[in-house]
C-alpha cells in the first residue's frame, strides 16, 4: 500500500503550485501558505512555455517559411537573365504535343514530365520569362513549407520552422526558385518524398507505402538522379530500424517504373556530354552551394554560418542524445525496484511529471530548448551527402555526370541541420545569430538577380542586334545550338536570315536543329552585305571550314563579348568581289 502514497505525494506539489495561476489574488488577505511563495516567479516560466508553444504550432512552422520563399521568389522575379537552359525549356514548351514528343524520344526524354508541365502553363500564361518562372517559384515555398513540417514532424518544430526559414532565404535556393527549369520542383518533390517516408517509418500502411512509391516515381521523372535519395532513405531507416521490409516492396515498383526512363536516357547521353570531370575546386564548391551559397565572389557569404550552426546542431544532438540514454540508465534499477507484485495494478508516471525525477532535468522544456532527436540527425546527414557523394564517385569512376543542379534537392538538409543549431541557442541568441545569416545573405541575393547571376546575359546581345543589324543581314550560331534564342527573342532574330539552318528544331526534334552543308551555305551567304555570328563563349570561334568560307567573302568588322556569349559581325569584302584579291586578308 506504499505505492499509492507515493503517487499522491508527487502530485499534490503540482497542485499547490498551479493553485495561485487559477484565480488567487497575491493581495488577498489570506495568510500565504509556503508553496505559493514561489507564485511569481513560476509565472515567468509559463509564459516562455507559451511563447514557445506558440512558435511550435503547425501552421507557424509551415506558414512562415512558405511566406519568405515565396517573397523571395517573387522578388525581381524577371530580373536575372534567361540563361541557355531556360532557352531549352521555351524552345521545347512552345511546340505541338508531337513536336515535343519527337524531341523527348530524340534528346530530352529526363526532361519530359517538367517539359510536359510547363506546355499547359505556357498555354495559358504564354513564354514569357515571368510566367515559366512562377511554377519554380511555387514550388520553391512548397519546399521551404515542408521543411518546417519534416522538423515538426520529427519532434523538433523549432528546427524545422528554422530550418526553413533558412532555406527559403539562402542565395543559391533563389537561384534556382527564379529559373525555368525543373530544380525547384524537384527540390519539393524531394520534400514531399521525405515527408512520407516518415510516415512509412511510423505506420507503414499500404495507401503510405502506395503513396511513397508514387512520390518516389514522379521524384525520378523530375529529375532521375534526384532518385538517389532513395538511397539515402534506406540508410535512414536501417538507423532507425524502421520496417525494411515494407519501405523495400515500396522503393522497388518505383525503381522498376524509372527504368523505362533509365534506358532512354542512357542513350542520350550526349546531352551530359559536355560535363567535365570533377575537380577539388569543385568539391569545395559543393560545399560552399549546398549551405546556401552561390559559390561565386560575393564576400564571405552564408555558407561559413551555415556549417557553424549545422555543425552545433550535431552536437547538441549528440548531446542530448547521451543525457537521455544516461537518464534511461539511472531510471531502469528504481523501475525494476518498483516492479507491482503479481496481481496488484500500478499506473507509472513518466519521468518527466515526477518532481525531483531522475528524467526530469532531461526532458524538461526549458533545458532542451530545441529538443532535437536524433531522428533528425538520421534523416538529415544521408540526405545531405549520399546523392551527391555517389555522383562524385561515378563521374571519377565512370563517366562525369555531376552538376550542382542535380544535387540541389538535397539542400534542405543542410538547412534542416543548421536549423537545428538555431534552435538550440537561447531565443535572444538565435535571433541575434538569424539576424546577421541574413544580413550575410543580402550581397548573394543581389547577385543571383543581377547580370552575372547566369552563366549567360543575352540581354546586351540582343540589344546590340536589334541596334545594330539591319533586316535581311545573315545570322550564324556557334555551336548550332545557341539557336535556341530564337524562339526567346523572335523579334530580334525573326529579321534576320538564319543562312545555316536546313530542317528546324522543331521538324528535327532536337534544339539545335539540322544545319547544311558548305555549298549550300556557299550559296545562301551570296548576297549578303552584313554576317553576323553569336555563339558561346567556351566555342568561340567558326569551326576551321567555316571560317574559311565565310573569310573568302566577308571582313571581319567588330567583336562584342558579354557574359557568356559573343557576337561576331563581318562586312562584304568590296575589294574580292571587284578583282578577287584579299582571300583570307
Amino acid at each position: 500500500m506504499t505505492r499509492p502514497s507515493r503517487h499522491a505525494a508527487g502530485r499534490s506539489p503540482r497542485r499547490t503550485a498551479e493553485a495561485p495561476s487559477r484565480g488567487t489574488a497575491p493581495n488577498a488577505p489570506t495568510v500565504p501558505t509556503a508553496p505559493t511563495a514561489p507564485a511569481a516567479p513560476a509565472a515567468r516560466p509559463a509564459e516562455a512555455t507559451e511563447r514557445a508553444a506558440r512558435l511550435d504550432r503547425l501552421s507557424v512552422v509551415i506558414v512562415v517559411p512558405a511566406v519568405l520563399a515565396l517573397a523571395a521568389g517573387l522578388w525581381d522575379l524577371g530580373g536575372p537573365p534567361p540563361w541557355r537552359d531556360e532557352a531549352a525549356t521555351v524552345s521545347a514548351v512552345g511546340r505541338t504535343l508531337p513536336q515535343l514528343a519527337h524531341l523527348l524520344w530524340s534528346v530530352d526524354a529526363v526532361h519530359g514530365l517538367y517539359y510536359a508541365l510547363m506546355h499547359m502553363v505556357a498555354g495559358l500564361s504564354g513564354t514569357a520569362e515571368v510566367a515559366l518562372r512562377i511554377p519554380s517559384v511555387v514550388a520553391g515555398a512548397l519546399a521551404a513549407a515542408g521543411t518546417g513540417a519534416i522538423g515538426r514532424a520529427l519532434g523538433a518544430p523549432r528546427a524545422g520552422l528554422y530550418g526553413g526559414v533558412l532555406l527559403a532565404l539562402m542565395p543559391i535556393f533563389s537561384r534556382y526558385v527564379q529559373e525555368a527549369r525543373p530544380y525547384a520542383l524537384t527540390a519539393a518533390a524531394a520534400v514531399g518524398v521525405t515527408l512520407l517516408f516518415l510516415r512509412v517509418l511510423r505506420s507503414p500502411t499500404s495507401a503510405v507505402l502506395a503513396a511513397y512509391a508514387a512520390a518516389l516515381t514522379v521524384l525520378a521523372y523530375l529529375n532521375l538522379f534526384a532518385l538517389l535519395i532513395v538511397g539515402a532513405h534506406g540508410i535512414a531507416l536501417i538507423l532507425s530500424r524502421g520496417p525494411l521490409l515494407q519501405w523495400a516492396c515500396a522503393a522497388t515498383p518505383a525503381l522498376a517504373a524509372v527504368a523505362p526512363l533509365a534506358w532512354l536516357g542512357s542513350r542520350q547521353s550526349a546531352q551530359v556530354g559536355w560535363i567535365p570531370r570533377p575537380a577539388a575546386d569543385d568539391v569545395g564548391r559543393l560545399a560552399v552551394q549546398l549551405f546556401g551559397d552561390l559559390g561565386g565572389a560575393t564576400g564571405p557569404g552564408v555558407a561559413p554560418p551555415t556549417w557553424a550552426l549545422a555543425f552545433f546542431g550535431l552536437a547538441y544532438a549528440a548531446v542530448v542524445g547521451v543525457r537521455r540514454a544516461r537518464a534511461a540508465r539511472r531510471m531502469e534499477e528504481p523501475a525494476l525496484e518498483n516492479a507491482p507484485e503479481p496481481g496488484e495494478e500500478h499506473t507509472p508516471e513518466p519521468a518527466a511529471g515526477r518532481a525531483g525525477g531522475p528524467g526530469a532535468r532531461a526532458e524538461t522544456p526549458g533545458h532542451e530548448r530545441a529538443g532535437t532527436p536524433a531522428a533528425l540527425v538520421r534523416l538529415t546527414l544521408p540526405w545531405l551527402l549520399v546523392p551527391a557523394l555517389v555522383l562524385l564517385a561515378a563521374s571519377w569512376t565512370v563517366h562525369p555526370v555531376y552538376v550542382f543542379r542535380y544535387v540541389f534537392c538535397c539542400v534542405p538538409a543542410a538547412a534542416l541541420l543548421a536549423g537545428a543549431g538555431l534552435a538550440a541557442l537561447p531565443p535572444g541568441l538565435a535571433a541575434a545569430v538569424l539576424t546577421a545569416w541574413l544580413g550575410l545573405s543580402v550581397p548573394g541575393q543581389l547577385a543571383t538577380r543581377g547580370p552575372d547571376g547566369r552563366q549567360d546575359d543575352p540581354r546586351p546581345v540582343m540589344a546590340l542586334l536589334a541596334a545594330e543589324a539591319q533586316p535581311g543581314d545573315g545570322v550564324l550560331f556557334v555551336p548550332a545550338k545557341v539557336r535556341k534564342y530564337e524562339t526567346v527573342y523572335p523579334s530580334v532574330f525573326g529579321r534576320l536570315r538564319d543562312v545555316a539552318l536546313a530542317r528546324s528544331p522543331e521538324q528535327d526534334g532536337s534544339f539545335p536543329g539540322r544545319e547544311v552543308g558548305a555549298r549550300v551555305l556557299a550559296a545562301r551567304l551570296d548576297g549578303l552585305r552584313t554576317l553576323w555570328v553569336v555563339g558561346h563563349t567556351g566555342k568561340n570561334v567558326l569551326p576551321a571550314r567555316r571560317r574559311a568560307l565565310v573569310t573568302r567573302t566577308f571582313a571581319p568588322a567588330g567583336r562584342w563579348t558579354f557574359r557568356g556569349l559573343f557576337v561576331d559581325r563581318y562586312v562584304l569584302r568590296h575589294a574580292h568581289r571587284s578583282n578577287g584579291a584579299g582571300v583570307g586578308k
